[in-house]
Parts: C-alpha cells; sequence; structure tokens
C-alpha cells in the first residue's frame, strides 16, 4: 500500500509548546528513541548553538517520520514575532499546519497573526490546545477566544480534556464529534446518509469537512505526551494528503542554511516533477539555470543522502551558489503564494568591532540575508557603511551570536532607528526631457495620484507605443519602483498611483538605457510639485494586566500617543488592546514590565502606517545623489550604467 505524504508545519505564539510538541511527534511516530528537551538543549530541531543556548526556535527546522500510513515531513517554525518571516516561508510549502495554543495564556498576538494567514492562504489547520497539564489552564476558554478567531461555525472538536488540569491531562473523543464533521462537509446528500443511520468513515468525514473549512480542535500536553500520539494519528488518517504532480519541476525554497564542507543547504518543497544529483534546475530570480550537487533528507539534527526527491516530498539540496530563501525553483506554477507577514520597522547601522574585519563583515552579513532576505542588507561602497532593517531587537541579538558563532566576528550595531515612509500630499504631474549630453533621448511624464493607506503603487501606462515603443515603456515599468525608493525626505513612496501618460524617443540617439536615467529624474519632479506627507508605523498592542493597575496603564498607553480600542476583563484579568506609533514603543515594554512587577503580558503586532503628527519631521540620509540635482545625478547614473 502506498503510504501518504503529508507536510505539517508547526505554528505557535512563543512558549506555547510547539518544539516540545514537535519532539512528541517525532518520538510517537518512531523517529526518535526518546523526546528531547528544549530547556535542556535537544530538542531535534533546535539544531543552532543559540537556540539550544536560549531555548527559543530562531530558525525554520524539519524532520521526517513515518508511520503505517503516511510519511510525514515535521517543519517546526519559531514562535517569536522577530522571526516571523521564518514563518511566513514556511506556511507557502505546507499540507497543513497545526496551530498550537496554549490553555492557559489563551489565543495570543501572535496566534491572532497566524489565525489569519491560514485563513486567508486556505491552509487546511489543526489546532492543539496544549498545557492541559498546567495550574490555570481553560481549555473551554482556549475554545471560546478560537471561536473569536475562526467562528464557531468552523471549529470541529474532535477531543476534549476528560481531567482539566490533572498531571496527565487525559483527553477523549468528543462525542458529537461525527455528527459535527458531516454538518460541516456542507454535503446534503452525506447528511441524508447520516440521519438514515448509515455507519459512515469518520476520516474521509473529517477529510471533507475539512476541505470545505472545518478547523479540528484536539488538546493534551507536549510535556507530559498527553494527546500526542492521538493527534499525530489524526493528521496521518484524516488530513488532506500531499498533491503528487507529475511533470516539469518546481519547488520552493523555504529555508537556506550554511554547511562548512558543502555550503549552501537549500531545504525545498517540491510541488511538481522530481529531481536527482547533478540535474540542472532554474532559478527564475535570476533567470538561469544551476546544477545540483547532491540531494539528502532532513531528519532533524541530521541528514541522510538520496537518490531521488519526487513531488510531495521535502529535500535538501546543496550545490545551488546563488540560491536564497524564498526562491522559487524550476518553471511550474506555485500553488499557495507567500504570506506577507513580517514587516521590518527598525533600521540600524552594523560595523566590525575593528576596522580591518569591515569587508569580513560585509560577506558574512550577504551569506546570512541569503538565509532571510527580510534583513534587506546595503551595503553603501561610497560611504563604507552597512544597513540592516530589522523586526525587533531580539532579532539583533541573535544575529550577533550568529555573526559570532559562525564567522568570529563580533559586530557592533546602532540604536534602532524607526522606518518612515512617504506618500504624495496631493495630485501632480513629473516631467523630464533627458536630452543631453548626447547620445541620449528621452521624453517622459507622469501623472501621480494618492491612494489610501495600504495601496502600495499601483503602475499603469497610457503611453501609445506609436509615442514610445513597448520595450522602452518596459524599462520605465521597471525603473518606477526604484524611483520611489526614496522621496523627497528619503523615506520610500507609497500609496500613490503613477501614470506614464507621455513619452518620446529617438531612432538615433536613444540608447537603450536613456530611461533608467530619465524616469527618476520625472517621478522626482512630480513628487516635488505633489509633495510627500509623512507616515509612521503603527503597532496593534495587547497588555494584559490586573485591573487594579488599569488607569496607570492606560495613562502609559496616552503618553506613548497611543488610541484604546477596547478593554475586556475575564477571570480576574484585564486586557486592554490599543494602536501605539513604533517611535514610541521602543522603551514600553520595560515600563510596563516595571508598572506591573512583571506579572503583565504584552504582545504587538504591526497595524498600519498612518500619517506623523503635522509638526514632525524624520529626514533620511540619501544614498547616491539626488535627482533634484539634475546634472550631477545625470552624471552619476551614466557613470554607473556604463560601468
Amino acid at each position: 500500500m502506498m503510504k501518504r505524504k503529508i507536510n505539517i508545519g508547526i505554528v505557535a505564539h512563543v512558549d506555547a509548546g510547539k518544539t516540545s510538541l514537535t519532539e512528541q511527534l517525532l518520538f510517537h511516530g518512531g523517529a526518535v528513541r526518546a523526546a528531547g528537551a528544549v530547556d535542556l538543549g535537544t530538542a531535534q530541531t533546535d539544531t543552532l548553538a543559540v537556540e539550544q543556548a536560549r531555548g527559543i526556535s530562531v530558525k525554520t527546522a524539519d524532520a521526517v517520520l513515518e508511520t503505517e500510513v503516511a510519511v510525514v515531513n515535521l517543519i517546526d517554525t519559531p514562535g517569536h514575532a522577530d522571526f516571523i518571516s521564518e514563518v511566513e516561508r514556511a506556511l507557502s510549502v505546507l499540507d497543513c499546519a497545526v496551530l498550537v495554543v496554549s490553555a492557559v495564556e489563551g489565543v495570543q498576538a501572535q496566534t491572532e497573526i497566524l489565525c489569519g494567514a491560514i485563513q486567508k492562504l486556505g491552509l487546511p489547520c489543526v489546532v492543539f490546545v496544549n498545557k492541559l497539564d498546567r495550574a490555570g489552564s481553560d481549555f473551554e476558554s482556549a475554545l471560546h477566544d478560537l471561536q473569536e478567531q475562526f467562528s464557531e461555525r468552523t471549529l470541529l472538536c474532535v477531543r476534549r480534556p476528560e481531567n482539566e488540569g490533572a498531571p496527565e491531562a487525559a483527553a477523549v473523543p468528543d462525542t458529537d464529534c461525527l455528527e459535527n464533521a458531516v454538518m460541516l462537509t456542507g454535503d446534503e446528500a452525506l447528511l441524508e446518509r447520516y440521519l438514515a443511520g448509515e455507519t459512515l468513515d469518520f476520516p474521509r468525514t473529517v477529510c471533507a469537512a475539512v476541505e470545505n473549512g472545518a478547523v479540528p480542535v484536539l488538546c493534551g500536553s507536549s510535556k507530559t505526551g498527553a494527546g500526542c500520539a492521538a493527534l499525530l494519528d489524526f493528521l496521518c488518517a484524516c488530513m488532506p494528503a500531499a498533491s503528487e504532480t507529475d511533470g516539469e519541476f518546481c519547488a520552493r525554497v523555504f529555508r537556506v542554511e550554511h554547511d562548512k564542507t558543502l555550503g549552501k543547504l537549500a531545504h525545498v518543497r517540491i510541488f511538481s516533477g522530481s529531481l536527482e544529483p547533478r540535474q540542472s534546475v532554474f532559478l527564475p530570480r535570476l533567470g538561469r539555470e544551476e546544477k545540483v550537487g547532491g540531494l539528502r533528507r532532513p531528519l532533524g539534527r541530521k541528514q541522510a543522502d538520496i537518490q531521488k526527491a519526487g513531488a510531495g516530498e521535502i529535500a535538501v539540496l546543496f550545490g545551488l551558489s546563488e540560491v536564497r530563501a524564498g526562491d522559487v525553483l524550476g518553471r511550474g506554477t506555485i500553488p499557495r503564494a507567500e504570506s506577507s507577514l513580517a514587516v521590518p520597522l527598525l533600521t540600524v547601522k552594523a560595523e566590525p568591532e575593528t576596522p580591518d574585519k569591515l569587508m569580513a563583515l560585509v560577506a558574512a552579513l550577504t551569506a546570512l540575508a541569503d538565509e532571510d532576505p527580510m534583513l534587506h542588507f546595503v551595503w553603501i561602497r561610497e560611504k563604507q557603511e552597512i544597513q540592516l532593517r530589522i523586526v525587533g531587537e531580539i532579532q539583533l541579538e541573535i544575529l550577533g551570536e550568529l555573526l559570532l558563532e559562525r564567522y568570529g566576528l563580533r559586530a557592533k550595531f546602532s540604536a534602532p532607528s524607526v522606518i518612515y515612509k512617504e506618500t504624495p500630499a496631493k495630485a501632480g504631474e513629473g516631467y523630464d526631457a533627458y536630452l543631453m549630453p548626447k547620445p541620449c533621448w528621452a521624453i517622459l511624464r507622469f501623472q501621480i495620484e494618492p491612494l489610501p493607506r495600504g495601496s502600495g503603487l499601483v503602475y499603469e501606462s497610457k503611453a501609445s507605443p506609436a509615442q514610445l515603443l513597448y520595450r522602452y515603456q518596459n524599462h520605465v515599468e521597471t525603473a518606477v519602483p526604484e524611483a520611489l525608493e526614496q522621496g523627497l525626505h528619503g523615506w520610500e513612496v507609497t500609496d500613490l498611483k503613477v501614470t506614464l501618460t507621455e513619452g518620446g524617443y529617438h531612432h538615433v540617439h536613444t540608447h537603450p538605457l536613456d530611461f533608467f536615467v530619465c524616469t527618476p529624474l520625472a517621478i522626482m519632479d512630480g513628487l516635488r510639485n505633489c509633495g510627500t506627507t509623512l507616515l509612521e508605523p503603527i503597532l496593534h498592542v495587547k497588555m494584559t494586566f490586573d485591573p487594579a493597575l488599569s488607569g496607570r496603564v492606560i495613562g502609559l498607553i496616552q503618553n506613548a500617543r497611543g488610541t484604546l480600542l477596547e478593554q475586556t476583563v475575564r477571570g480576574g484579568r484585564q486586557s486592554i488592546t490599543s494602536e501605539i506609533p513604533v517611535a514610541e514603543s521602543l522603551a514600553l515594554p520595560v515600563a510596563f514590565a516595571k508598572l506591573t512587577s512583571g506579572r503583565g503580558t504584552m504582545a504587538t503586532a504591526f497595524s498600519h502606517y498612518a500619517p506623523c503628527p503635522p509638526d514632525f519631521m524624520a529626514e533620511r540620509e540619501r544614498i547616491g545623489t539626488n535627482p533634484l540635482d539634475r546634472a550631477k545625478y545625470i552624471l552619476e547614473k551614466r557613470n554607473a550604467l556604463s560601468g
């Protein structure tokens, strides 16, 4: 009998017990002799020294187990918000997600983000309510929180705790599960068969319900192992399996790591076709092929060489020197897009401990940016300066430890500063005629209009091919986003529509690259005519604390220019959700911890960008020459393009 292949990701808010659950599943699946412990640094999927020392996951890790009916690839993801870019790449390669929710803390900020992403992607999901062995656990309260996220209509309770709070936290099958599963399939014929007393196949019924959007809920304790075997059996029997599509090879890279001997190792999910050692694969990002040196199968901290990997499988490739995390390999179509969860809101400058290590630091950060492109590593050669974008300060601490552990480099980082953005203040027009010095000839006219917050960039061309050949219009379309990376105040320009209304070229004097020079000139002319409004990032903040401190917490929020959204009291604890500018939030965790004597919890997530106060201004030092300094910019740009 052919075994089903299932790629399952374990996702959760930090400290919900996700890595411990992964260990229990590996143990009950026979992949390890004993479940490792996060606190002891023996977890199979915590492979980095920094993970073992800190007891948190900072990188996605994968391992395989095999039961009588299925081959399961487990992907353990980080829970801390600073490493959510790892989670978003993992979500794009899964067949199913296991969302771990603590029965003590309930649904937390990161859990809410994950719920939204899972639903947006249409990804099958199972919830495991964990920590039923802990004092203060409340299954029904956690279930209530989940109903607010997924809606009561979609939740399918498979197992409930029999002795909640007992050491083993035993879970028993829910007596109404099959009936609810039939209802959630949306299949009227199946419902009629059930009501007629026909015995239905439980796994098939649940699988049909999941395909219709149902979210099964199980429970237990990853610390004691209670409920974990039942969860594994349920996943193997009831969740949709991987599609094993023949045809042209296509895969996505969800993790890149470094091996001292083999160099880059790319962890991929294969969606169609197959792959063998020494086979060439196409990298769309680079527009060329690279040869795979060899294949391995991930086994937690170990890997085993294999000679072939096919659709529905996860493999580790080596030999691809230019690959980056998030890359698509092959010419096929990926069935699921990446979700956008990580939003770096802070920028820092990095420098080595001693000046002679500068280029070594550049090389090391280049390699680490291939593992996490969200770092947005920028090396400014003219200033001999390194810039990085980060999600939070924990990420920066881990980055420093990785540089020391892997490369022996001690790096110093500047204090984080907020990443602002700009948006047009009003509609306007931008124009430039780049006609000198010859040989050159490019004429462009743009209409620039502000759009609602969150719209990003919308581009349209109304220029006819008689005015401007399509190949030159393609050059303009490529150059517009680059021209908007730095606005009047040096920040990225967003939430606008740019329309190319007019263009001109000369059949003799136009150089193929002239429109890469002319586009920023015309765009900046338009921004000068429109003016720009500065935007600041806003966080969604949830604070939970003793109700006696309510007034003082509200004062803390108001002093941070915060806006109150909601207040609730449940189980003797008060929760306040608010929106607070990132610039005012940097010192807030320390102030809140001091106010609550460390007994309060605070979780944050990016919400949106909003206009800064009218009297506030933040200028960012420009990289390169400003196109408004036209003559100097043309000279610099022509030298760069010819080089």
